[in-house]
């Protein structure tokens, strides 16, 4: 008995010291799972690394394409869907590759379908066809120009608006152009566009572009010098100084001032509102408005005239900073800095 006890005590001690005993063992549990670990670690860090040589790889081949050859095929158009590369920079404002690709086919196909085969009836590959697409294409550069910095000045200026502005705005559009399926189908025939792209991406430019004409011709900061000569014509007229006289030396008028600013006779409707409105409220033939301010600037009316339902009236015309005016002095002094052919 007493042999058979040190046997069995003997087969355990051999068993522990077994390689099988330490494979179950926890602290060689811990070691195993430590190196397991590691393993899938390495393995997860060489295919990060794999992954991130190969984005790099691609980045540098698609801007080799951009920049030197000036891809544009599907696969490089996609790449710049979610990569920004630069085409210009207007001042600090980025125009990227892809807007400016985008904007680029749409008015070539524009130019070529409603003019070049429209209009002119010109074979597309005809000599005078490519000068015509190749004046497009400086015009779409002078475009985005206008568009950056039209960008850049509601965020200087900090203009509010909501994705139901732009809404309210679009469906106005489409109502002023014939509703929805007319603008459909000349979106797609006339520049290849979808409704939804074209609301997404071009027709954002031209919400900005009106929000910012309200704000330069409403912006008093800009237009104190006008305000203050048309303060000095009124005063003159007010004294009683011949009206037609001051018209013919002040008025920016180039249609009525050498006529001593006669408009003849006016009807209801034909006019700006704030100018019918301040025509009707005179009520003497004689009488000399306040200065009266409409997107034209600032004007001096006279009440010439009553016929009927019709005000034959003269005005005098000092011009505010008009929104046009105001873009084309900032593109002339606009950094731009081209980067792609």
């Amino acid at each position: 008995m007493a042999n058979e006890t040190k046997k069995s005590s003997e087969k355990v001690d051999a068993l522990k010291k077994s390689p099988v005993a330490k494979k179950t063992g926890s602290k060689t549990k811990r070691i195993d799972k430590n190196k397991i670990k590691k393993f899938f670690d390495n393995k997860r860090n060489l295919a990060v690394t794999a992954i991130a040589a190969v984005i790099v790889v691609l980045l540098a081949v698609f801007t080799v394409g951009i920049y030197k050859f000036g891809w544009s095929d599907n696969a490089t158009l996609e790449a710049a869907r979610i990569i920004p590369y630069p085409a210009m920079f207007v001042n600090d404002t980025s125009v990227t590759y892809i807007k400016y690709q985008d904007y680029k086919k749409a008015y070539t196909t524009y130019i070529t379908e409603f003019y070049i085969k429209g209009e002119k009836k010109l074979d597309p590959n005809s000599k005078e066809a490519k000068q015509i697409l190749s004046d497009a294409n400086s015009r779409v550069d002078d475009l985005l120009v206008k568009n950056a910095i039209i960008e850049s000045e509601v965020k200087k200026r900090n203009i509010k608006y909501t994705q139901k502005d732009i809404d309210d705005s679009f469906s106005q559009f489409v109502k002023n152009t014939g509703g929805d399926q007319e603008v459909e189908n000349n979106l797609k025939k006339y520049y290849g566009l979808t409704t939804t792209k074209f609301k997404d991406e071009f027709f954002i430019d031209t919400f900005l572009s009106g929000k910012l004409q309200n704000a330069i011709q409403n912006d008093a900061s800009l237009n104190a010098d006008a305000k203050k000569q048309a303060e000095d014509v009124l005063a003159k007229a007010k004294a009683g100084q011949d009206f037609a006289e001051l018209a013919k030396k002040y008025s920016q008028d180039t249609a009525t001032a050498s006529k001593g600013g006669d408009l003849g006779m006016v009807k209801k409707g034909t006019m700006v509102p704030e100018f019918e409105d301040a025509l009707w409220k005179l009520k003497n033939v004689g009488d000399v408005s306040d200065l009266v301010k409409t997107v034209y600037g600032y004007h001096i009316i006279k009440l010439t005239g009553i016929n009927g339902d019709q005000r034959q009236a003269s005005h005098i015309l000092i011009k505010t900073k008009d929104f046009d005016t105001w873009l084309a002095d900032q593109v002339k002094s606009a950094k731009i800095v081209k980067w792609v052919k």
